[in-house]
């Protein structure tokens, strides 16, 4: 255990006579029984929202054993800092009203400034600033929930700091570093400070007053048109986008810069980047501030549950944003748009390391595909198998010949062999797939279908990633390997004949961000096309539960 602050209890609000009555010893033991009677008081009293929500740590911070209690909170100047840190959480898209804030503050009102104040005011303000320092703390090093508890498809590497928050607060306070410390418990990426300057950002655009909805009674706007609504869709990018008007005699004149700029809102909020003013442009001009602050806040969260280490290169698929990139040194090198699984079977969020890759693939057909999608095909259509260059196959590897199997029957009974598709352009992994070990059975790899890449959308799998660049990221991966030339990996794939291929091993990290920044302070929103952020919010804006902080106890050797 820390020092201790002090060993008696003094503060600045307390009259000259107290202090003549009372000895050290008297005013140590008054504020010893005081503070017991208190906790236990407002341990099971939820009345105004003062439910502390860490007592055991509170108790063993403070030596509950012992026949002396002593003071953390010894003056005025630690008390403010620690409200104006409780204000300032909002700049990483917590709640202010989750740390006791307004109780804090109409304590610290009466014990610092009104000469008519009990210890038991004292005792409860101790309680309060030590509790909310150490949900503060938490909430910044492992996030406010549990990622788990909230999507159970989110298995990403979770962020695990090394502190114990007994100690942590007792040096926070003893060295009067609070701020400093809360600070460097934030996750270290420069995604997250930039999301923190988007969330002021769009604040101070709330405070303004917003944006105006935006209607036309046209079927759509775009260049060349002249029309009355064109103005009002000047106004409205103003707003988000700075100064989008032209040196025109009319307004309502739809000309270049506007163009531009209806792009450039059509990019960032990953919609078809034409121009045109129709329906999806409209939908994503009308979302209001309120929505798009909340949507931050979720995205904040989400970083706080991703582990400090993604490693000094790694592989990130945002999967909301439908790509895939190579990281080094917290700079992408490579990029790649991406096809993620269907609504109903959403591409899950974990990390793993890719070990090899396989050049002309053979694909067994997974589970799920075989029973909801291949064994229906060949029931409606038998040459199905044939046509897709299929095999069925027993466990020992060898050949049924699929007219001798009752595919009604095992539609409905179970399918005891299991389907392969040998290598070739119509393989549905393409001309290689990327392997990395996980419990899912999802990969990265090529796909016959790149027609689906010219959509905006590309929720088009059955939860595996494919992408665009499949051999562009091969010849990458392989750079360490002087044979691998690209000439090398036309030929091998033209052979048609499986390869495997070992590579260092490479963090992968299968992510779902729905928005995000660049250094220029440029916002990005993407669809929520798995209704995740919905989930998340809702439970953002509940207060911290009792339960919630067991991992941060068990770190602390409780």
């Amino acid at each position: 255990m820390f020092l201790r602050l002090q060993t008696v209890f003094i503060l600045a609000g307390l009259s000259f006579s107290v202090l003549l009555s009372c000895t050290r010893k008297d005013a140590q033991a008054e504020f010893s029984d005081n503070f017991r009677v208190k906790f236990v008081s407002i341990t099971e009293d939820s009345a105004q929202g003062r439910v502390i929500f860490n007592p055991e740590l509170i108790a063993d911070l403070y030596d509950m054993d012992e026949d002396v209690v002593l003071k953390r909170w010894g003056n005025k100047q630690k008390v403010e800092q620690m409200i104006s840190v409780i204000q300032n959480v909002e700049e990483d898209g917590l709640h202010p009203n989750d740390y006791h804030l307004q109780a804090i503050e109409n304590l610290a009102e009466t014990v610092f400034y009104s000469r008519n104040y009990e210890v038991e005011d004292v005792v409860e303000l101790e309680l309060l600033l030590t509790d909310a320092l150490f949900v503060i703390a938490s909430h910044l090093a492992e996030g406010k929930l549990d990622a788990e508890n909230i999507d159970p498809q989110w298995n990403a590497s979770k962020r695990k700091m090394d502190i114990n928050l007994e100690a942590f607060v007792d040096s926070a306070l003893t060295n009067n570093t609070i701020e400093e410390s809360l600070k460097n418990l934030v996750p270290p990426y420069r995604e997250y400070r930039n999301l923190k300057k988007a969330l002021a950002k769009y604040r101070e655009v709330k405070a303004s007053g917003g944006w105006d909805s935006f209607e036309t009674s046209m079927p759509k706007l775009q260049k060349g048109v002249t029309h009355e609504d064109v103005a009002t869709l000047r106004k409205r990018l103003m707003v988000t986008q700075g100064d989008v008007y032209e040196n025109l005699e009319d307004e309502k004149i739809f000309a270049s810069k506007l163009h531009e700029q209806v792009v450039i809102f059509q990019k960032r909020n990953g919609l078809t980047a034409d121009g045109v003013v129709s329906k999806s442009t409209i939908e994503a001009l009308n979302i209001p501030v309120e929505e798009r602050i909340a949507t931050i806040e979720a995205n904040l969260e989400r970083w706080r549950w991703i582990n400090d280490d993604l490693g000094k290169k790694y592989i990130k698929v945002n999967i909301a944003n439908f790509e895939l990139q190579v990281v080094e040194n917290d700079t992408a090198v490579f990029v790649s748009d991406a096809i993620v699984g269907k609504p109903f079977r959403k591409t899950p969020v974990f990390s793993s390391v890719m070990n090899h890759l396989v050049f002309a693939p053979t694909w067994t057909v997974p589970p799920t595909i075989l029973k909801q999608d291949v064994i229906p095909a060949v029931v409606q259509k038998p040459s199905y198998l044939r046509e897709k260059n299929m095999k069925v196959l027993r466990n020992d590897g060898s050949e049924v010949d699929p007219a001798t199997i009752d595919w009604k029957k095992a539609a409905v009974s179970g399918f005891p062999y299991r389907i392969r598709q040998e290598p070739g352009k119509d393989n549905a992994l393409g001309a290689v797939k990327f392997m990395f070990p996980n419990k899912h059975s999802v990969y990265i790899h090529d796909t016959p279908t790149r027609n689906l890449f010219v959509h905006t959308d590309r929720s088009f799998s059955s939860g595996c990633i494919r992408i665009a660049k499949p051999l562009e990221l091969a010849a990458y991966l392989l750079q360490d390997k002087p044979e691998w030339t690209k000439a090398q990996i036309s030929k091998v794939v033209e052979q048609g004949r499986e390869r495997t291929v070992h590579i260092k091993p490479l963090a992968v990290h299968l992510l779902y961000l729905t928005t995000w920044a660049d250094d220029e302070g440029i916002v990005h929103f993407r669809k929520d096309i798995y209704d995740r952020d919905d989930v998340l919010l809702k439970a953002l804006n509940q207060k911290p539960p009792v339960a919630a902080l067991e991992e941060s106890k068990e770190m602390a050797g409780l």
